[in-house]
C-alpha cells in the first residue's frame, strides 16, 4: 500500500451490513477489526444502514465501542426501517453524512486506508469518487455474488444490478481486493485486475470462541443459519422423512429470517406435510452464545445447500463455526467445500439437492461412531489453519503490506 501498515495511517471501514453482531456480515468484520487492533492498526468502523437484527427494540447509541474497544458510529438512523418506504430516509441521511465527511480526511496529516464491506451503490460511487479527487486507497471485501434468480419484483432487479455494476466495474478501481473465493478473483482477472491485488480469505472464525464445552446430545442434527429453500434446508427435511421410519433421528434449526418476516411458520408447514414436524426444533433468532450452545448439544451438524451461482461463489460462515466445534460435518458438494476439504477424511460430502445422497450419508454417519469422530478431529485441524482468524489476519497484514 507504499507504506507498510503502521501507526502513521487511520484504517476506516464502511460498510452497510450489521456491527458488532446481526449476521454473518458483522462476525466476520468484527473478527477482521479485532485482527487489525492486534497488529497494531485499530479500524474505526462507520455504518451506512441502521441495524436491522430481530425486532430491533433495544436501544441503540449513534457512537459506541464494541468490549474489544472498536470504534463504530452511525451516517444514517441507528435503527434500519422496517416498511420499505421509510428505508430510504436511513439512506439519503447516510449518504449526506458521508458527502461532507469525506472531504475532511483530505486534511489530516495521517495517511488515510478505507476498507470496504458491502457498501451501497451510491455510498460505492462517492467513495471512489473521493479515492480519486484526493488519492485515499480503497480496499475492498467482496464476499458474495447474488443469485438472479432471488430478484424478481421491479425494485428487487434494480438493486441486484447496482449490485452487478458495483462488483464487475467500481471494485476494480480499489487498490486491493479480499475475496472470499476463487470464483470471485477470477471474475476480477477477466476483468483486467493484477492478480497480486487479490487476495483469497473464505472467511473467519474465532475458534476460541467456538471451542464449547462437552454437553449432552439432545439432538442427532444441527442446522444454522437462515432456514430458507434457498439454503438448502428443505433437501435436509426430505431426507429425514427417508430416515424417520429406519433409525431414531432428530433435527434442531438454529436461526430465523434476521429482518422482518419470519420464515419459521412456511417451513413448519413444509415439515408438517413430510411428516416430520415432531423431529424438527426450531429455535429462532438467537445470539452466537445460544446458537454455540445449541449446536454443541447435537451428533453432527449439516450444511445442505443447492449449487448456484450464490453457493459457488460465497463461502459459508457455519462451516468454520461447525468445525471448530469439533463435530462430525456434513456438507453438500456446493461452491469450494471440496476444494479445501475431502470427503472422509474430514468432512462428508453428499450430493447438491439430493435428499437420498443426504439420507445415505446421515445413516452413515450415525452408524460409523469411531470413524466420523475422526472425521472431526480431522476437520477441526484443516479448518483451523484455513480459517481461524488471527493466523488469517496475519496472511491478510502481509498483503496488505504488499500494495
Amino acid at each position: 500500500m507504499g507504506d507498510k501498515i503502521n501507526n502513521n495511517q487511520e484504517y476506516l471501514l464502511f460498510t452497510s451490513s450489521n456491527f458488532p453482531t446481526g449476521g454473518a456480515g458483522a462476525a466476520f468484520l468484527n473478527l477482521f477489526c479485532k485482527g487489525m487492533m492486534s497488529h497494531g492498526c485499530p479500524v474505526k468502523v462507520y455504518l451506512t444502514r441502521g441495524f436491522a437484527f430481530k425486532s430491533n427494540v433495544e436501544r441503540i447509541l449513534r457512537k459506541n465501542k464494541t468490549s474489544d474497544g472498536i470504534a463504530y458510529s452511525y451516517l444514517g438512523l441507528t435503527k434500519r426501517p422496517g416498511k420499505g418506504i421509510f428505508k430510504p430516509i436511513d439512506d439519503f441521511l447516510s449518504f449526506f453524512h458521508l458527502l461532507f465527511f469525506l472531504p475532511s480526511i483530505a486534511w489530516k496529516k495521517k495517511r488515510t486506508i478505507i476498507f470496504v464491506y458491502q457498501a451501497d451503490f451510491f455510498h460505492s460511487m462517492l467513495l471512489y469518487l473521493t479515492k480519486k479527487l484526493f488519492g485515499i486507497r480503497i480496499i475492498t471485501f467482496v464476499p458474495e455474488y447474488f443469485n438472479k434468480a432471488n430478484f424478481q419484483s421491479l425494485v428487487n432487479k434494480i438493486q441486484y444490478n447496482t449490485f452487478i455494476f458495483t462488483l464487475k466495474h467500481l471494485n476494480p478501481l480499489s487498490d486491493g481486493l479480499i475475496v472470499f473465493s476463487h470464483f470471485l478473483k477470477d471474475i476480477y482477472l477477466s476483468k483486467g485486475v493484477k492478480e497480486d491485488r487479490i487476495f483469497v480469505q473464505p472467511n473467519l472464525t474465532d475458534f476460541e470462541f467456538w471451542n464449547a464445552p462437552r454437553t449432552t446430545e439432545k439432538y442427532t442434527i444441527g442446522y444454522s443459519g437462515t432456514p430458507g429453500a434457498k439454503d438448502g434446508l428443505t433437501y435436509m427435511f426430505s431426507a429425514l422423512s427417508l430416515l424417520k421410519d429406519q433409525m431414531p433421528v432428530s433435527l434442531i434449526v438454529v436461526g430465523d429470517s434476521p429482518f422482518g418476516k419470519s420464515m419459521i411458520p412456511e417451513m413448519e408447514i413444509a415439515c408438517e406435510n413430510l411428516g416430520i414436524r415432531s423431529l424438527v426444533r426450531f429455535a429462532g433468532l438467537v445470539e452466537y452464545d445460544e446458537v454455540r450452545t445449541y449446536l454443541s448439544q447435537c451428533k453432527l451438524l449439516a450444511i445442505t445447500r443447492p449449487k448456484n451461482i450464490q453457493t459457488q461463489a460465497g463461502f459459508p460462515t457455519k462451516l468454520g463455526e461447525y468445525m471448530a466445534l469439533k463435530k462430525p460435518v456434513l456438507a453438500t458438494d456446493f461452491g469450494e467445500v471440496e476444494r479445501y476439504f475431502t470427503d472422509g477424511s474430514d468432512v462428508v460430502i453428499a450430493k447438491c439437492g439430493d435428499p437420498v445422497s443426504i439420507a445415505e450419508k446421515i445413516k452413515w454417519m450415525l452408524q460409523n461412531e469411531e470413524k466420523v469422530n475422526s472425521i472431526a478431529v480431522n476437520g477441526f485441524h484443516k479448518a483451523h489453519e484455513l480459517l481461524e482468524y488471527n493466523l488469517s489476519m496475519t496472511r491478510i497484514i502481509a498483503y496488505l503490506d504488499k500494495l
